[in-house]
C-alpha cells in the first residue's frame, strides 16, 4: 500500500459505527506507520470507527505502561533493537569497544526481562501483536557480513528466548517476519535520522499489514473435505488396485504425502476430515486401512464413497458435521467436480490440488495454514472428532435420542463455571464463532471482552458437559449482570455440537438458582440467519422478542415449562 492510497483510505473512514481504539507502541516516531496501521485496520475493519493512538519518543516500557491504562480494544508492539540498547541503532552513540559490546550482551538481557514484564500486564487488558526487531543489528561482528559472529548469535539467541517467553502468556501474539521478498529495503538511515522513523514506506506498509492480520484474524475455518483419486493419493484406486496407488518419494508421488501430512496435522489442531470421493465405499475403506497411511484413517468422518454427483455428498457431510457451509474447505484435483459443489454450495471454499506441481502444492499447505490458524489450541479441539462422532450417532437415533429415559441413561455431567477468567480463551472464541444457538449474532474483540469481564456486574457462565460417550468440554456461555433483580443476558451461545442434551435449560435453571432474588430474565435477542435453533427454543419457552427486540421469561414461566432436567450439575466458583 502506497502513502497516498493510506490516506485516501484514512479519509474516507465511517465514522459513528462502533469505536475501535487501537495502541501502537513504540519508541521510535511512528510518522508513516501510523497511518499505514491505520489504513490496513480500516479495511479489516469497515464498519467500525477505527482510531490510532502511540506514544512519547524513546520511552517503549512507558507507552506500553500507558497503553495498558487505554480503552484501547488491541495494541501492535513494534520492537527494533535500539529498545533494548541505544548503541544497537543508528541515533545513539555510545561505543562499539570490546568492553562496549560485553555490556550490550548484559544490559539487553536485563532489557528484554523488564519488557516482558510490562507485555505481560498488558496482555492481561488486550491482545497483544507484538512484532520483533526487523533491523539488521548495526555492524559490530568481527566477521564479514556473510558470516554471522559470536556476539550477533549471543544477541539473537537472547530475542528468541525472550519471544519463546512472551508466546506462551495468553494474550501475546508474536508477529512472523515480514519475509525478505516482501519489500526490498527495510531501513531508510535518512528519514531515522532526521526524523526518527527507521523504516521505509513500502516496509512500514508490510509491517502495518502483519500487525493487523495477527491481530483481527479472520475465523479459522472448521472442516475439510478432501477427494481421494489424484488427490490424497496419487492414482485411481478402482483401477490401479489399493495397492497400487501411492504417496512416497520413491514414486515420485510425495506431493500426496505432503498433503497427507498437513491434513494429519490439522486433524491434530481440531479441525473435521472428512472424504468425498466417486469409488466403491469398500474399496475406499481397504485403501484407507494401509499402514504407510500419514494420517490416522479415523480421524476421517464421514467417508463418503458413491458414485453421485459430489454435492450430493457433501450435503450429507454437512449434516453430519452440522455446520455451516462457509465454515468448510473442499480440495479436489477435478475443477469439474469443484465448480459442481461450487455451484451447489456457493459459500464452500474450493481448492484445486495440482499433485504433478510440487509449487502448487507446497503454496496449498501454506494456505490452509492460514485458513484454519487460530492463536491457540484448546482443550475442545481435541475432543472435537470424537464429540463428533457421538453427535451423529444420537442424530441417527433421531427422536429417540431426545426422550427423558435416553438423555438420563447418558449419566450427563454439566459443570456451570461462574469464575471470570481473562486467561480462558474458550468462551470468547464460542462466541464469536457460533451460529445456530447464538442470542443475537453479536460478535466481540478480545480487548473488549476483558473490558467487559473487569466490570463489577458482569455475570457469567461457561457450560461444560460430560457423559458416558466423553466429554465435550466448554460448550455454552452466558454473559450479562444483574440489575434491578433482572437479570439481562446480552451474549448466549451453544455448539451444535450439545443440541438435543437440554443443556439449555440446565443453563437458565442453574442461572437462577445462583441469583435466588432475581424473578425475570430478559434476553437481548436480534434474529439471524442461522440461529433458529435459539429462536425456537424460546417458542418452546412460548416466549417472543417485544418491539425492543428484548425477549423477557419470568422465574415462573419458566419452572413451569421446564419440569424436572436430566443431569447432574456441579458449580465452580
Amino acid at each position: 500500500m502506497k502513502l497516498n492510497e493510506a490516506l485516501a483510505i484514512n479519509n474516507s473512514r465511517k465514522t459513528g459505527g462502533p469505536r475501535k481504539l487501537h495502541y501502537l507502541a513504540c519508541s521510535f516516531e511512528p510518522l508513516h506507520l501510523t497511518t499505514l496501521f491505520r489504513a490496513h485496520l480500516v479495511q479489516r475493519l469497515p464498519e467500525d470507527d477505527v482510531e490510532v493512538v502511540s506514544g512519547v519518543y524513546g520511552d517503549l516500557q512507558g507507552n506500553l505502561a500507558l497503553a495498558a491504562e487505554s480503552q484501547a480494544v488491541a495494541a501492535a508492539v513494534v520492537l527494533e533493537w535500539s529498545d533494548v540498547d541505544p548503541r544497537l541503532g543508528l541515533r545513539s552513540s555510545g561505543g562499539w569497544s570490546a568492553a562496549a559490546k560485553t555490556d550490550i550482551v548484559a544490559t539487553v538481557q536485563q532489557r528484554f526481562e523488564r519488557l516482558e514484564a510490562v507485555i505481560g500486564r498488558l496482555a492481561a487488558r488486550m491482545p497483544v501483536a507484538l512484532a520483533a526487531p526487523s533491523l539488521s543489528l548495526p555492524p559490530i561482528g568481527n566477521t564479514i557480513r556473510a558470516q554471522q559472529s559470536v556476539l550477533e548469535l549471543e544477541l539473537h539467541q537472547q530475542l528468541a528466548s525472550f519471544l519463546l517467553r512472551l508466546a506462551k502468556i495468553p494474550g501475546v501474539r508474536i508477529v512472523h517476519p515480514v519475509p525478505a521478498d516482501a519489500t526490498e529495503k527495510r531501513l531508510d538511515p535518512k528519514m531515522e535520522l532526521l526524523a526518527g522513523f527507521p523504516y521505509t514506506v513500502p516496509f512500514a506498509s508490510a509491517l502495518a499489514a502483519s500487525l493487523v492480520s495477527v491481530l483481527w484474524q479472520a475465523a479459522p475455518k472448521k472442516g475439510l473435505i478432501t477427494d481421494l483419486d489424484d488427490t490424497l493419493w496419487s492414482g485411481i484406486v478402482g483401477e490401479a488396485g489399493i495397492d497400487g496407488v501411492t504417496w512416497h518419494q520413491e514414486s515420485h508421488t510425495q506431493t500426496h504425502g505432503l498433503y497427507q501430512q498437513m491434513l494429519g496435522h490439522l486433524a491434530a489442531c481440531g479441525v473435521l476430515l472428512a472424504v468425498c470421493s466417486k469409488n466403491e465405499l469398500a474399496t475406499v475403506e481397504s485403501a484407507l486401512a494401509r499402514k504407510d497411511l500419514f494420517l490416522e484413517s479415523n480421524s476421517l468422518f464421514p467417508v463418503c464413497a458413491n458414485w453421485e454427483p459430489k454435492s450430493k455428498s457433501i450435503a450429507r457431510i454437512l449434516r453430519a458435521w452440522n455446520i455451516a457451509e462457509d465454515a468448510v474447505v473442499f480440495i479436489d484435483d477435478s475443477p469439474m467436480e469443484l465448480e459442481e459443489v461450487q455451484q451447489a454450495f456457493p459459500g464452500i471454499t474450493c481448492i484445486r490440488f495440482s499433485g504433478k506441481d510440487p509449487a502448487k502444492v507446497w503454496d496449498l499447505l501454506g494456505e490452509l495454514r492460514d485458513l484454519f490458524g487460530k492463536p491457540l489450541l484448546m482443550e475442545e479441539d481435541r475432543l472435537r472428532q470424537a464429540s463428533l462422532r457421538a453427535s451423529a450417532e444420537l442424530q441417527e437415533m433421531g427422536e429417540a435420542a431426545a426422550s427423558p429415559e435416553f438423555l438420563q441413561g447418558l449419566q450427563g455431567t454439566v459443570t456451570l463455571d461462574w469464575r471470570l477468567d481473562p486467561a480462558d480463551k474458550r468462551p470468547l472464541e464460542l462466541i464469536n464463532k457460533t451460529n445456530q444457538f447464538n442470542l443475537n449474532g453479536k460478535r466481540i474483540g478480545e480487548g473488549e471482552w476483558q473490558q467487559l469481564l473487569a466490570k463489577p456486574d458482569t455475570l457469567l457462565a461457561v457450560v461444560s458437559y460430560t457423559d458416558k460417550f466423553g466429554p465435550l468440554g466448554k460448550v455454552a456461555v452466558l454473559a450479562g449482570s444483574l440489575q434491578d433483580r433482572v437479570i439481562r443476558v446480552s451474549h448466549w451461545v451453544m455448539s451444535c455440537r450439545a443440541f438435543s442434551r437440554r443443556l439449555e435449560h440446565h443453563t437458565l435453571q442453574g442461572l437462577l438458582s445462583r441469583f435466588p432474588a432475581a424473578t425475570e430474565l430478559e434476553f437481548d435477542f436480534a434474529a439471524t440467519e442461522k440461529n433458529g435453533p435459539l429462536r425456537e427454543f424460546f417458542r418452546s419457552l412460548e416466549a417472543s422478542p417485544d418491539g425492543a427486540g428484548l425477549v423477557r421469561i419470568s422465574r415462573a414461566a419458566f419452572e413451569s415449562q421446564c419440569g424436572l432436567l436430566p443431569h447432574q450439575v456441579k458449580d465452580l466458583t
